[in-house]
């Protein structure tokens, strides 16, 4: 039945309960407009339409317009969050917050407006055209009114009315589009976003097209004008313009959660997000990435200059990186050989990328999608015959308390949330194992894994590790954990199963990393990541080859060539590879994000997830073997043509 009813809300007089969701936009910010605005956006009522409305006019019809707030960040999209909505019912601001003086001391230090997608120059590329005597004035195109061709030709023409003599430019955050434009030959254009922010000292005077837009300059301390009468009087002072910017109507978000927060908040999460952004200063070129992988990886590669190219050959990655004037990144395993020496050559920068250590519920090898990587300019962390860039932070960083104390903090909480680098397996274990003996752990690993290949110079294969390890722990409990991977059967490493059970006491199989090490004592591995595991929940570990986490003083070292020199405590180097080295990405708003950001969602995930081997299905299960089986073999062949010598499947 449809309710008629439309009930006032209280704060928002004159609001009805309940709104028609019109076009995919508002669909998309649904929770958020339904958070700021205290009404349900519907299709069983009948109410009013809510309507995405980035038009610089209102008609005063009674529709809920939901418009980008002043404040985004440079990843905001409708599909993803945005860090500010404007709201507006038949022509009245819907809620909002008063401005208060520390926004206003944050938008000015951080320099923060629209998308904040701009580099950070010391001078404005534009520079040049404010040049001459007398200096042209600027009429700033805000976003709202670059949406209208209309309105932007009216400002611009009452502009050139109103100073007969006088020289203008015309740009934007959004740029000015030049059919919007009078011809003029007092008026430039600049059609490409531009920062408005080195522009202000550039211009002999500021002009806009309401008073809002305006409020930038005058943070920064230019004084602006309106040439319309319809606009109002001027505001009184600074804190008029904040309200007018950043009051009435405008709600502040979480750019990750979506839920509403204060905008001193938000701007803050939109300056470290900015920052992010602003670290590609360079167009990147990514090589080697598989298709199912780029999602991420382009969130985790774009900057000011565009999303990345991608490349699969090192000629075509390096001539690309030339004519972008930009640097190469490729995944570590699906490297070409002669990448490294051609971006030497030709001067471009290049780094390896690899999945960090906290990063999906699921194997990548069933194209499980990663939520953080690492970016290493020197080396790779597994191969420790080059120093990589986790080696050099753990080799050099004076740890200040503070860094300590949150890797601290970020170390219980991944143990007491139970989480690990991909939270699979079943729990429900142990109930038969023995209480009065030593129960050791034995990770299996993938055998053709590079950190085996590079990284364990004596013990190089699972049943030499079994054996190493019987051998080792003669009188103890022992366990053997097949890796996820090959016990899937999607790599190798499998051991006979008359061999395991000659060495091994229990074969778990399937069982989570986290329940087994709940209940162990000792770990003995090769280079597994679970040695890491065991390491920040207390237990002792024997390490036979030389991944990062060893050779600080924390492992028993069996390797030759383990010891770095340096003893570390367990927290300086939680906080090194968790904190310093790895980039982190909220896998439901494809934002960046800090690791302990990642562990809500992996937490969330891993709570939505049905229990298993292998957090997939039968069906997917038997299609990855068969592509693993088939469709690589072809795969590794291609990739041999290119220059590529791996053993990964990934």
């Amino acid at each position: 039945m449809i309710d008629l009813r439309h009930i006032e809300l209280p704060g928002h007089p004159g609001l009805p309960r309940s709104f028609l969701p019109l076009g995919g936009t508002v669909r998309h910010l649904r929770a958020q407009i339904e958070a700021a605005s205290g009404a349900a956006l519907s299709f069983r009522t009948f109410g009013p339409p809510a309507l995405w409305s980035p038009a610089a006019t209102e008609d005063g019809r009674p529709a809920l317009r939901v418009m980008p707030g002043p404040l985004l960040s440079p990843y905001d999209t409708p599909e993803t969050g945005l860090s500010s909505l404007l709201l507006t019912y038949a022509g009245r601001p819907v809620g909002g917050e008063a401005a208060l003086p520390d926004l206003a001391d944050l938008l000015r230090a951080r320099r923060l407006s629209g998308l904040n997608r701009f580099p950070r120059p010391e001078r404005s590329p534009h520079a040049e055209a404010f040049a001459g005597h007398p200096r042209p004035a600027l009429a700033l195109i805000d976003p709202r009114l670059r949406t209208s061709a209309g309105a932007t030709r009216a400002f611009l023409t009452r502009l050139l009315a109103e100073d007969p003599a006088g020289r203008f430019i015309a740009a934007g955050p959004d740029g000015c589009p030049q059919e919007a434009a009078p011809a003029d030959p007092r008026l430039a254009v600049i059609t490409a976003p531009t920062d408005p922010w080195p522009l202000f000292p550039l211009a002999s005077r500021l002009w806009v097209a309401r008073w809002e837009a305006g409020c930038e300059a005058e943070l920064a301390g230019f004084e602006t004008h309106c040439p319309d009468p319809a606009a109002g009087p001027r505001p009184e002072g600074l804190e008029a313009f904040l309200a007018r910017r950043y009051g009435a109507g405008v709600h502040g978000f979480d750019p990750w959660t979506r839920r509403p927060i204060p905008l001193a908040a938000a701007a803050e999460r939109v300056a470290w997000l900015r920052d992010r952004f602003l670290g590609h200063e360079t167009r990147i070129v990514l090589v080697g990435i598989s298709g199912w992988k780029r999602a991420a990886l382009d969130v985790f590669a774009t900057g000011p200059e565009g999303a990345p190219l991608h490349a699969m050959t090192a000629e075509e990655a390096v001539s690309l990186a030339r004519s972008h004037d930009g640097r190469v990144q490729a995944w570590a395993t699906r490297c070409p050989e002669q990448l490294p020496r051609l971006c030497a050559e030709a001067d471009i920068p290049f780094a390896r990328i690899e999945d960090g250590f906290l990063r999906s519920v699921g194997l990548g090898a069933s194209l499980e999608p990663g939520a953080s990587i690492v970016v290493d300019d020197l080396g790779i962390y597994y191969d420790p015959r080059v120093e990589s860039r986790l080696a050099r932070i753990l080799r050099e960083t004076d740890f200040p308390p503070g860094l300590t104390a949150r890797a601290a903090a970020l170390r219980e909480s991944i143990v007491a949330r139970r989480l690990s680098k991909y939270n699979v397996g079943l729990a429900g274990i142990g109930e038969d194992w023995p209480t009065d003996r030593r129960i050791v752990l034995v990770p299996g690993q993938v055998e053709d894994d590079a950190s085996v290949l590079t990284g364990s110079p004596q013990v190089r294969g699972n049943l030499a590790l079994l054996r190493t390890a019987r051998a080792r722990n003669p009188d103890a409990f022992l366990l053997y954990k097949p890796h996820p991977d090959v016990e899937a059967g999607f790599r190798p490493g499998t051991i006979p199963e008359d061999e395991v059970r000659a060495l091994a006491d229990r074969v778990v199989g399937g069982l989570s990393i986290v329940d087994l090490l709940d209940r162990c004592h000792h770990v003995e591995t090769m280079t597994s990541l679970a040695g890491f595991e065991a390491l920040i929940r207390g237990l002792t570990v024997a390490v036979h080859g030389r991944p990062f986490y060893a050779g600080w003083g924390l492992t028993e070292d069996l390797a030759p060539g383990a010891d770095r020199g340096r003893s570390l405590s367990l927290d300086e180097l939680v906080a090194g590879a968790l904190i310093l080295y790895p980039l982190y990405l909220d896998p439901v708003a494809m934002k960046p994000c800090e690791p302990e950001q990642l562990l809500d969602r992996l937490s969330e995930a891993r709570a939505a997830a049905p229990p298993s081997r292998l957090a997939l299905g039968a069906a997917r299960h038997a299609t990855m073997r068969l592509r693993y089986a088939l469709i690589n073999p072809i795969l590794r062949r291609l990739r041999a043509r290119r220059g590529v010598r791996s053993g990964s499947e990934r």
